[in-house]
């Protein structure tokens, strides 16, 4: 039976990067919680009380999200696969803060803020499909082992998909992985950054097996890259 192996390659940089990018949401929230709490002390009535109310309550619960993120975080870095989490309350407290921004304004201008609504309905969203948009990116960035070559997902123009017979070399290490094609072309695997280094590592191991017994098939594939002093892509 033909082996197949697929795993994911989840990165803990990627994963940093895409919290630091949701904190943006804080400082607009941070201004909407004083906002509310001055309408408070100036005695807010009737919907100006309601909307008081509701930007420190999304405030604060926004901040709440942030860290209960980061102690999760810091408490699974080490998980293999991490964890599923359904919704992502973030984004859905960020969407709650955009819509109190939006009614804010509309209170005090009458004007309607159609952008800010429109970037909530998108934030909505990203928080409320929040599994299934990452399962798209787990099914993108990928290592994919098979007895007909590799495929190492990434951001388009960076994956790299070869038979065997294009391969020249991969080389293992504890920290790195160097695939070269016969072209010249490197492509590194970092695995200090991910999750499931080991289990990369093993994967690689595997298509290590699969090219030796390539080349033992077909003797004319061995042989050195054609352009040793390319830039490695990093």
């Amino acid at each position: 039976m033909d082996t197949v192996v697929a795993v994911p390659l989840l990165s803990r940089r990627r994963e940093r990067a895409q919290f630091v990018q949701k904190l943006n949401h804080v400082i607009p929230a941070a201004g909407l919680l004083v906002t509310g709490a001055q309408a408070l002390t100036e005695g807010a009535r009737g919907f100006g009380l309601s909307l008081a109310l509701v930007e420190i309550g999304t405030s604060a619960m926004l901040g709440v999200s942030v860290v209960r993120s980061l102690r999760e975080m810091r408490r699974d870095r080490s998980a293999p696969h991490g964890h599923s989490r359904g919704v992502d309350w973030i984004d859905i407290w960020a969407a709650g803060v955009l819509f109190a921004e939006a009614a804010e304004r509309w209170h005090v201008s009458h004007h309607i803020a159609r952008p800010t609504i429109l970037t909530g309905l998108v934030t909505l969203a990203l928080g409320l499909f929040h599994d299934q948009i990452a399962a798209i990116h787990r099914r993108r960035r990928v290592l994919r082992i098979t007895p007909h070559g590799i495929h190492i997902g990434d951001k388009p123009f960076r994956a790299l998909s070869r038979s065997w017979h294009d391969i020249a070399s991969i080389s293992v290490s504890d920290q790195v992985v160097e695939v070269r094609t016969r072209a010249g072309r490197v492509r590194r695997v970092d695995l200090a950054d991910l999750r499931n280094g080991d289990e990369v590592r093993n994967a690689f191991a595997e298509g290590r097996r699969l090219l030796a017994a390539s080349r033992a098939r077909n003797p004319m594939a061995s042989g050195n890259p054609s352009a040793p002093d390319s830039r490695p892509e990093v």
